[in-house]
């Protein structure tokens, strides 16, 4: 088939189109880091990464109250000195098996704004300053991202956005 064939069909040039537009979106989603301070953390066999003024500490797991009626991906309530913190597990969003926290985990500390959360983490790995402008991932070239993800840089890291991350919709009950 060549291409005036592929044209010729209407339903064909619509899905197309719709990929050319989104694809579009896409490319001016992604953002530089070009100096940008990040930190690298693991959430299953991924790095991630997170803009290092958005983190504010690194703690070793400690338990978490659960809350009844709350989504998969919020664990529970974590006491940081006084502080309760909601306890994200990104697995869930990310559309990986969760996994139950355990000892050898972190909690990361985030801030975005005025809400605070702490996410919780396989490892903590280091700080970068970056440059070069982040990729697509594979998700978002399908059309099937979230808002959160930046794009993926050389090494691989995919790149997150914590504001857009706590104000994803699957992070909030019916009610708020």
């Amino acid at each position: 088939m060549d291409l005036d064939e592929l044209f010729a069909d209407p339903a064909t040039r619509e899905v197309l189109r719709t990929r050319a537009k989104a694809l579009a979106a896409v490319q001016q989603r992604v953002s530089s880091v070009e100096g940008e301070l990040t930190l690298h953390f693991l959430v299953g066999a991924e790095t991630y990464s997170i803009p290092a003024s958005t983190a504010r500490e690194v703690l070793r797991f400690t338990p978490v109250a659960s809350l009844p009626g709350v989504p998969p991906a919020i664990l529970g309530l974590v006491n940081v000195r006084g502080r309760l913190l909601a306890c994200i597990d990104l697995r869930p969003l990310l559309g990986l098996t969760p996994s139950p926290p355990r000892e050898p985990m972190h909690l990361l500390v985030i801030s975005a704004g005025a809400v605070e959360a702490a996410l919780l983490v396989d490892q903590v790995l280091d700080m970068h300053r970056h440059t070069g402008v982040l990729q697509p991932t594979p998700a978002m070239l399908a059309g099937n991202d979230v808002n959160w993800i930046r794009g993926i840089d050389e090494a691989m890291v995919i790149h997150l956005d914590p504001v857009a991350l706590l104000h994803d919709p699957r992070l909030t009950t019916g009610d708020h």
